[in-house]
C-alpha cells in the first residue's frame, strides 16, 4: 500500500506519444491556496492579502490558513440533516475538470485503490460481530508479550507517531468529507452537551489531523453517523466498515511494536472512539471490548493521572459515564474494574453527564444489589443508603464549572435530564428489588420496597409527565434520556404510555441518529410480547449487550 506522500508509478506496456498539457494558462492550483478558492476547489494566484481570482469574482477572501485551524461555524449547515449531499460527477474527458474531486490532495495521500471504488457492491455493510474478539488481546494484556509478530502484514499498518499538524492537503477527498461532516454537525449531535468547546472538535479534530490512527477512527465514527442520517446508506457503511478494520489493524500493529505501558494519547483515544461507534452503530456484541480495551490501555499507562489535561478531562467524563451505564446492562461482559479513579471527580459540566454524575452512579450501585452476599443487615444498610441518596440528591449537590456558550436553556434542558434520571433510578430500584425477591428467600426485600422513599407508580408517572411537557427536539441535551425512556418502558403497562416512549425513542433515533436507540425500541417490543419476562432476562436469552449510554 502506498504511504502517505509517496505515488506507486504505473508500468507503461506500449510506449505513448506525449500528453498536451491541457491546463488553462494562468495561475496553478496549489494546496497552499486561499481557504476560499480551496473550497471552491480552483486555482488561486495566492497574492497578499487577499488573491486576484477572490476579487475579480467579487467574493471575499477568507485568506491562507488552515480550513481545520478552529471548527467551522455550525450555522452554515452545510450537511443537510435531512438529505445527503449531491455528488459531483466526475468528467470524462482526457483533461480533468478543475473542479474535479479528484484533486491534487487525493494523489498525495489516497491508495491506489480504494474499497469504495473496486467493492462496493460485495463489502460488507457493517463489520461482524464477531470481528473484533481478540483484536485487543494479545497486545494489550500486560504480562503478555509473546505476540509481536502476530500483526498482519497486508492489512493497513498505520503506526502511531507524533507528527506535527500537516496542510488539509494530506486528507483524501473521502476523509475531507467524513472529517468536515464530524466538524459541522457530528459532533454537535454526538455529545449531550454542545459547548464553545466541546471536546469531540477542539480535542478530537486536531489530533486526527496529525495522527493516521485517531484519523481513521474519527472517519469511522462519523461515516456510522452519516449513514445513520443518509438515504444513501450503502457507501457510507461501507465506508465505515472500511476505516473501523483500518483502525484496528493500526491499534494491533501499534500494540505489537510497543509496550502497553508506553501506549500513546492517540492509541487510547483511537479506542475511545471505538467505543462510540459501536454505539452510533447499534451494536448489541461489541462495545464491551472496546470499553475493557480502553480501561487495560489507561491502566497499563498508569491511569489518567498520566494522561495530557485535556484528554485526561475528556476520557474521565467519557468513562464514567460508559463504565457505569455498562455495569447495568452489560455487567457479565465487563472487566471488574481495574481502573482506580483516585477520588477524581467532574469539575466542569460535562458533554455526556452533565448533572447527572451522582444519579448514574448511583444507578450502577442499583445493579451491584444482586451480588451483594446474602447478609440481611448489609443488604438492607445499601438500600437505604441508596434511597437516601436519591432523596437528598439535587442539581446543586456538586458545582460545576460552566463552560464556553452554555445558555440558561442549555441548563434547564440539563436539569430536566438529570431529573428524568433520577425518576429512572427509583423506578430502577423498584424492579431490581422485585427481580431478587423472586429469586432469593429473604423476607425482608418486599418490606424494604415498601420503605423506599418514592413508590414506583409515582416515579413513573412524574418521568411520564416530564416527557409530555418536553418538546424533545434536537437540542443535544436531550439525547441522553435513552436510559430514563428504556427503564419507563420496562415498566409500563399501559398502552398510551407505551406509545408516548417509543414516539419519544423514535423522536431521538431521528434527531440525533444513534443507533443503540433503535436497538433500544427493539427491545421493549420483544419485552411487551413476552409476557411479564424482566428486562435482564431477556437480554440473557437474546445474548445482547444492550448500551443504554
Amino acid at each position: 500500500m502506498a504511504q502517505f506522500g509517496t505515488t506507486l508509478a504505473m508500468p507503461q506496456i506500449y510506449p505513448q506519444p506525449p500528453k498536451k498539457r491541457c491546463r488553462r494558462e494562468g495561475a496553478k492550483w496549489t494546496r497552499s491556496g486561499c481557504l476560499t478558492c480551496k473550497r471552491r476547489r480552483k486555482r488561486c494566484d495566492e497574492a497578499k492579502p487577499g488573491c486576484q481570482s477572490c476579487i475579480r469574482l467579487g467574493l471575499q477572501c477568507e485568506g491562507y490558513g488552515s480550513m481545520w485551524a478552529a471548527p467551522l461555524n455550525p450555522a452554515a449547515q452545510v450537511f443537510s440533516q435531512a438529505r445527503s449531499p449531491k455528488r459531483r460527477k466526475l468528467s470524462t474527458s482526457s483533461c480533468p475538470s478543475s473542479d474535479s474531486p479528484q484533486s491534487i490532495a487525493e494523489k498525495w495521500s489516497s491508495p491506489p485503490s480504494s474499497p469504495l471504488s473496486s467493492s462496493l457492491s460485495t463489502a460488507p455493510t457493517t463489520p461482524s460481530e464477531y470481528d473484533t474478539v481478540g483484536a485487543y488481546s494479545p497486545h494489550i494484556h500486560i504480562e503478555d508479550s509473546e505476540n509481536e509478530d502476530n500483526a498482519s502484514d497486508n492489512m493497513a499498518l498505520i503506526l502511531v507517531t507524533s507528527v506535527p499538524s500537516r496542510p488539509l492537503g494530506h486528507l483524501s477527498h473521502r476523509e475531507t468529507h467524513y472529517l468536515q461532516y464530524h466538524t459541522e454537525l457530528g459532533s454537535k449531535l454526538l455529545a449531550n452537551l454542545e459547548s464553545d468547546d466541546n471536546p469531540l472538535r477542539s480535542l478530537i479534530i486536531p489530533r486526527a489531523l496529525s495522527s493516521p490512527l485517531i484519523l481513521k477512527a474519527l472517519c469511522a465514527l462519523s461515516a456510522t453517523h452519516f449513514a445513520n442520517r443518509s438515504r444513501d446508506k450503502l457507501e457510507a457503511q461501507t465506508a465505515a466498515t472500511d476505516y473501523y478494520i483500518r483502525t484496528l489493524s493500526g491499534l494491533q500493529s501499534t500494540l505489537s511494536k510497543y509496550a502497553a505501558v508506553n501506549s500513546s494519547d492517540e492509541a487510547i483515544i483511537a479506542v475511545a472512539l471505538l467505543c462510540k461507534y459501536e454505539i452510533v452503530r447499534g451494536s448489541v456484541k461489541q462495545w464491551t471490548v472496546h470499553l475493557n480495551a480502553l480501561q487495560k490501555l489507561i491502566v497499563a499507562r498508569g491511569g489518567l493521572e498520566s494522561l495530557n489535561e485535556d484528554t485526561r478531562e475528556f476520557l474521565l467524563g467519557f468513562y464514567i459515564y460508559a463504565y457505569n451505564v455498562a455495569r447495568i446492562s452489560n455487567r457479565k461482559h465487563l472487566n471488574s474494574t481495574m481502573l482506580d479513579m483516585g477520588g477524581m471527580r467532574i469539575t466542569k459540566l460535562d458533554i455526556y453527564i452533565g448533572y447527572a454524575e451522582d444519579l448514574i452512579k448511583i444507578c450502577a450501585r442499583i445493579a451491584d444489589l444482586p451480588h451483594i452476599p446474602h447478609d440481611a443487615v448489609a443488604l438492607g444498610s445499601e438500600i437505604h443508603a441508596i434511597d437516601t441518596s436519591l432523596r437528598t440528591w439535587t442539581h446543586s449537590n456538586t458545582q460545576y464549572i460552566t463552560p464556553k456558550g452554555i445558555t440558561q436553556a442549555n441548563l434547564s434542558r440539563l436539569r430536566m435530564v438529570a431529573d428524568c434520571f433520577r425518576d429512572a433510578a427509583y423506578i430502577y430500584l423498584h424492579s431490581t428489588l422485585e427481580k431478587m425477591s423472586q429469586a432469593t428467600l429473604i423476607p425482608l426485600l418486599s418490606s424494604w420496597a415498601a420503605c423506599i422513599s418514592l413508590p414506583r407508580s409515582d416515579a413513573l408517572r412524574r418521568l411520564l409527565d416530564k416527557v409530555r411537557m418536553c418538546p424533545l427536539d434536537a437540542h443535544c441535551e436531550y439525547s441522553a434520556l435513552t436510559f430514563p425512556l428504556f427503564i419507563a418502558g420496562c415498566e409500563s403497562k399501559d398502552a398510551d404510555d407505551r406509545d408516548l416512549l417509543i414516539s419519544s425513542l423514535s423522536k431521538l433515533e431521528v434527531n440525533f441518529g444513534i443507533g443503540n436507540v433503535r436497538r433500544a425500541k427493539e427491545l421493549l417490543r420483544i419485552l411487551w410480547k413476552g409476557g411479564g419476562v424482566h428486562w435482564l432476562d431477556m437480554l440473557d436469552q437474546l445474548q445482547w449487550d444492550l448500551i443504554l449510554a
